[in-house]
């Protein structure tokens, strides 16, 4: 096990988002929060993002890395929000974190606090039934997708407003769209509750908006 100067000791974190607007931020100031509190120094962050959780969690391209990261700096404790972050898959989840555990690895659901171990009869039926949980809710969640594109309807959250008219203006104009994203913040636009709790577009999903809606900044060519 790893450790610094202390009585702390390193760990990383792996969190995963499987929608591109999601803020995977969330999870790791949480994780963050809980580690501090408990000693740990966090050597790594490794963030999938858009990733589904019916993958298995040993293929994805920032779990392979965290891997190779641990390896390479003889770390062996990894810090998950919580088991649906890990995986939505319950055989593909319990054989990634069986391998884990095999290799040495400490792999702890900061949400739970629960340190996983598949010898336990307790914390073993524990991790079964919140992974259980966890692949109810993806299958849900999938029935809900198609229930909507029958009925023709969106299940997900609003799309947060952007002024199209207002960014094809100053684009225009000759604005950057790093200068057209300040404004219109500073305007109380590209704003959206989540259970009451306010957030903003990061600058990055806000080009991705622009994006999918066919608005781009034109590069300039120089001329002769």
């Amino acid at each position: 096990m790893a450790k610094t100067g202390g009585d702390s000791v390193k760990a990383v974190i792996y969190a995963r988002v499987s929608v591109r607007d999601e803020d995977v931020n969330n999870q790791i100031n949480e994780i963050k929060a809980w580690a501090k509190e408990r000693g740990y120094e966090i050597a790594g962050v490794f963030p999938d993002i858009d990733v589904t959780g019916a993958s298995n969690p040993l293929e994805r391209p920032k779990f392979k890395n965290l891997l190779s990261y641990c390896h390479d700096n003889n770390i062996n404790t990894i810090l998950v929000w919580d088991l649906a972050r890990f995986g939505r898959s319950l055989p593909e989840s319990i054989e990634a974190l069986r391998k884990l555990l095999e290799r040495g690895f400490k792999v702890i659901f900061t949400r739970y606090n629960l340190v996983a171990d598949l010898n336990d009869v307790a914390g073993k039926v524990m991790i079964y039934t919140l992974l259980m949980v966890a692949e109810l809710e993806r299958d849900f969640m999938k029935m809900r997708v198609e229930a909507a594109k029958k009925s023709g309807k969106i299940c997900h959250r609003p799309p947060t407003p952007i002024p199209i008219d207002e960014v094809k203006t100053l684009l225009k104009q000759g604005w950057t769209l790093k200068q057209i994203y300040s404004y219109l913040l500073g305007k109380g636009y590209l704003r959206y509750k989540v259970k009451g709790e306010e957030r903003q577009l990061s600058y990055k999903q806000f080009v991705y908006r622009l994006n999918a809606l066919g608005i781009r900044k034109k590069k300039v060519r120089p001329s002769g």
